[in-house]
């Protein structure tokens, strides 16, 4: 897998927020809140938080490709749910984590994860699960399809 580092931190960054916030804006905005809907908005932006994952998470590139499946695949089963921008900060940490642990070889634990992301270890773990349970566990994505997305970090 081909390191994130070697892309452009602010070009892999501006794309991620581009497409994100594309598939978010076909969220359906009213519903159930989840654990990680309780959250206040940071003070940093967000795409100053997606280059701080990337630059820290040490992760291939392939991952941000397959968070965005991720969260696409989220936002689609899970329409009832409620979602804002600031959940989407802990949303796409914990996509990264699930992902790294799933696709990559982990480097780091959550303790480093939750402390990377500005939130308690208790709340990554619950958050984890949950989010594991919301996505049904469904965490294999073809070849094809992350080839397909990671043609816009390119």
């Amino acid at each position: 897998m081909t390191s994130a580092l070697d892309y452009n931190v602010d070009q892999t960054s501006e794309m991620f927020v581009k497409l994100s916030g594309q598939i978010i804006y076909r969220w359906n905005s009213s519903g159930k809140i989840c654990k990680f809907s309780q959250r206040t908005l940071p003070k940093i932006g967000y795409s100053d938080y997606l280059k701080r994952l990337l630059l820290y998470s040490d992760c291939s590139i392939q991952c941000y490709a397959i968070v965005l499946i991720y969260l696409d695949r989220f936002t689609t089963k899970n329409e009832h749910l409620w979602l804002d921008q600031a959940s989407l900060y802990t949303l796409t940490l914990v996509l990264l984590v699930i992902c790294i642990k799933f696709w990559d070889d982990p480097k780091y634990s959550n303790k480093y994860f939750a402390k990377l992301g500005g939130i308690s270890l208790r709340l990554l773990n619950e958050m984890e699960l949950e989010v594991l349970e919301l996505l049904n566990y469904d965490l294999f994505v073809s070849e094809d399809l992350i080839f397909r997305y990671m043609k816009y970090f390119s």
